[in-house]
């Protein structure tokens, strides 16, 4: 599985920038309101050209950004100050990566098994917001004009000094619920996006979402391995001993796939319903004693879990806990949304060994 790796990505460009969509409602509205609106999904897309600004301060310097946006399709032109020049199209099937410099394509299919490596803005957002949640104040903070559009400016400040995301500025236009400006604060760096410009007349060719390769140019597939199905006894003739969640209570264990992770590791995912319906998945594999320690991602907490030192993610669309023990590293995340993660604390607390 390589959904926390997913997360990973999607934090780390929430704190870059949130392009945000939503409905259309005019009144006087509160923090969470405003929120709420850019949170919710279009029936139809938005069409538009924009232009924007990114200053990812220490991390990684200024880029002057062009996007076009038409029927849930995507070009992103960046330009960065140190000469780096990328186009990146998503054609609805397909992500294609141009390094201009460099002259690299890379092509990943996002077509089969609900594959989606680029997170929706929606989801970034929503990530950040439910982060700081319990840890920043967020009030109103007046209403300015960003590329000519009335926003409302939206500031959530930390509680504490500590925390992993610091102070945040959201500008949200009024009519689209588009963020377009952003400024963040976390681990010691600012990073700043705005839009200079914003379109919605723009009359956009469906040919902006192609890239003209050159002949010469070095093209990549990245295709992303299928899971196998596998049985119990292959898991322990590769794991030996393991922790893994009883049948009991009604749950019952529906099937078990491998999957590649990192450095080619083997990864075992354990599906599990109940009353007919998917519940739970637990992954193991083995874990890596010379692997660094991997910094927490926005959302993620630290949280006691069968007397180990380990995580916990709590979003609106997914739970999951995770920690290492006798030289296995698990995860457990819920199929079925209704679960807490109370409910995945217990299923870890059940869990015994076999071999």
């Amino acid at each position: 599985m390589n959904w926390k790796k997913s997360l990973r990505a999607a934090g780390l460009v929430a704190a870059l920038t949130f392009s945000l969509v939503g409905c259309n409602t005019e009144g006087s509205y509160s923090p969470q309101e405003i929120i709420d609106h850019a949170l919710q999904e279009t029936k139809e897309p938005l069409t538009y050209y924009a232009e924007y600004t990114m200053d990812m301060g220490e991390v990684g310097g200024k880029a002057q950004v062009k996007e076009w946006t038409k029927d849930g399709k995507r070009r992103i032109e960046s330009t960065a100050e140190n000469g780096e020049h990328s186009i990146a199209v998503n054609n609805g099937s397909q992500v294609i990566m141009y390094d201009v410099v460099k002259n690299t394509v890379h092509k990943i299919d996002i077509s089969k098994n609900g594959l989606d490596e680029l997170p929706s803005q929606r989801d970034q957002l929503e990530i950040l917001f439910n982060a700081v949640k319990d840890t920043h104040d967020v009030k109103i903070a007046g209403e300015e004009k960003i590329a000519g559009r009335d926003t409302y400016k939206i500031v959530a400040k930390a509680k504490k000094d500590d925390t992993l995301i610091g102070d945040i500025e959201v500008w949200v236009d009024k009519k689209t619920w588009v963020t377009l400006k952003t400024i963040t604060k976390s681990a010691g760096n600012k990073m700043t996006t705005e839009y200079t410009k914003m379109d919605e007349k723009a009359k956009i060719d469906d040919a902006q979402f192609t890239i003209d390769i050159p002949k010469d140019t070095k093209v990549e597939e990245i295709s992303v391995p299928e899971s196998k199905s596998v049985t119990l006894d292959t898991v322990k003739e590769q794991l030996g001993k393991f922790l893994m969640v009883p049948e009991v209570n009604g749950l019952t264990l529906e099937g078990i796939s491998l999957d590649k992770g990192i450095e080619d590791r083997s990864e075992y995912t354990f599906n599990y319903a109940k009353n007919g319906q998917q519940d739970i998945s637990v992954t193991v594999f083995k874990a890596n004693s010379n692997d660094t320690k991997v910094e927490p991602i926005i959302g993620e907490k630290e949280m006691d879990i069968r007397g180990q030192k380990g995580t916990v993610m709590d979003e609106n669309k997914f739970r999951s806990i995770s920690w290492q023990e006798n030289g296995y590293q698990y995860s457990i995340f819920i199929g079925n949304s209704e679960l807490t993660i109370e409910d995945l604390v217990a299923y870890a607390k059940q869990m015994t060994i076999v071999k």
